[in-house]
């Protein structure tokens, strides 16, 4: 018995490629047993480390090449690093790396070169060789980082840390030292790294930045904080500051002078545009800030409250009498309108109506928006008679409500009135807040055209 790499098989044989180079194709019941699992997706231009045929049978050690096609017969054609091409089994592969644009890598480097033909973005950071006397030399004894700006199928085109770019072999790429896969979009805010010195070389640490362009052949605009513009690769952006409308976030503010405060506040983000962000700090003061000062992200408030609606019941922090900072407890309240710039309209159980961040909203207590579709469905069927007719809707009687839609507590003595028709479900205070907020019917989301009040039983 001996160790042999499956090249194919059909219903009763199985054909095998012995690690002593022989290929036979013996019976599938001849099989003892699977040494190893072998399942890379292998594709013209990947590089690999590969087993390869030395005399008549498979070598012990590895060599890095380049893979040049894949055929049939589970059998893969390669270019190693020496040049010389083989075709050897699949199964021969031990590891795959395929570059992307921004990928962090070791490599050899040269330094100049041709421009590279057929280039298609990727991000990668490298370990890789280089090549010496300005890119006119041989390869470099020893490796360097570097960031992947694009790939063709013979060669790597990166720059490394001393900002120096060069096209190199793609088996000049000893490892991927870290995979990049941020979604940057012009406008978003993340920790950079910087160019340092007068050649331009990569800093150690980061700076919060903010991109201003689309990436053009591996490479970005970004403005960091001290308002220093720099075109930088791909590569160098570690780590996305996500935050949008709504979240509370930890950030410096301006002082009497308009400069940047040293310390830092809370506050929840109102809106943005491309370099700034609108906050509310809770002391009351709003300033519109460079979006480099946010700090981080303190609440999420996208993925902990659901999209509120006009009815719905939330608790929420109000504005302190006097100086309109954020209160310290919370109280119910009733949605009456969203509004633009990250505001709502809510009237509280004091039956005070302010307009806050909706990040102040803490949580949503009962949701009516959700039953209107139910609420409109129902009211296609009977709407259809009346529409033909032209006889108006009898208000629905209150007997089969106890209480409130809106505050849950009044009994539903309003009566909201539409055209033709009217629907009552709400009290009369609550009818009266929708339709001074001109909001829409809670029901059915018509118009209002005025509310009434239900005497009696």
């Amino acid at each position: 018995m001996d160790v042999g790499t499956l090249l194919q098989f059909t219903t009763s044989e199985a054909e095998v490629h012995f690690d002593d180079g022989a290929i036979q194709c013996v019976s599938k019941t001849w099989v003892a047993e699977r040494v190893s699992a072998w399942d890379l997706d292998l594709a013209p231009g990947d590089i690999v480390y590969a087993h390869y045929a030395c005399g008549k049978g498979r070598t012990v050690n590895t060599d890095f090449g380049i893979v040049e096609s894949v055929l049939e017969g589970g059998r893969v054609r390669i270019r190693f690093q020496d040049q010389i091409m083989q075709t050897i089994p699949m199964g021969w592969v031990d590891q795959v790396m395929r570059l992307e644009a921004g990928d962090r890598a070791h490599g050899v480097r040269k330094r100049g070169g041709c421009v590279m033909q057929e280039k298609k973005l990727y991000v990668m950071k490298v370990n890789a060789f280089f090549k010496v006397n300005d890119g006119r030399g041989a390869k470099s004894a020893k490796t360097d980082m570097g960031s992947v700006l694009a790939v063709s199928k013979e060669e790597v085109h990166v720059v490394f840390d001393d900002n120096v770019e060069q096209n190199v072999p793609k088996t000049w790429v000893c490892h991927r030292a870290r995979p990049w896969n941020l979604n940057v979009e012009v406008g978003s805010v993340a920790d950079v790294h910087f160019e340092v010195g007068e050649d331009g070389r990569r800093s150690t640490s980061t700076d919060v930045g903010i991109v201003l362009s689309e990436p053009v052949d591996g490479r970005v605009s970004v403005q960091f904080q001290d308002t220093i513009q720099q075109t930088v690769p791909l590569g160098w952006i570690v780590r996305l500051r996500d935050w949008c409308t709504g979240d509370r976030v930890q950030a410096h503010f301006k002082t009497g002078g308009g400069e940047k405060s040293t310390d830092t506040d809370v506050a929840t983000v109102m809106g943005a545009s491309l370099l700034e962000v609108e906050l509310y700090f809770d002391d009351g003061v709003q300033q519109s800030i460079s979006k480099a000062w946010v700090i981080e992200r303190v609440r999420n408030w996208t993925a902990e409250v659901q999209d509120i609606a006009s009815g719905d019941v939330v608790i929420a922090h109000f504005k302190r009498p006097g100086n309109h900072c954020r209160s310290v407890q919370t109280d119910r309240g009733i949605v009456l309108a969203t509004l633009p710039r990250g505001e709502v309209s809510v009237t509280f159980q004091d039956d005070v109506t302010q307009v806050i961040p909706k990040g102040w909203v803490q949580s949503l207590a009962t949701r009516w928006s959700g039953q209107r579709d139910e609420f409109a469905r129902d009211k296609v069927g009977a709407g259809e008679a009346v529409s033909d007719t032209k006889k108006p809707r009898p208000v629905q009687p209150a007997g089969n409500l106890a209480e409130c839609i809106i505050c849950m507590d009044a009994k539903p003595n309003g009566v909201i009135v539409h055209g033709e028709t009217c629907h009552q479900g709400t009290c009369f205070q609550c009818a009266k807040r929708l339709q001074r907020a001109g909001d829409a019917c809670p029901i059915c989301r018509e118009t209002i055209d005025t509310v009434c009040k239900l005497h009696g039983e």
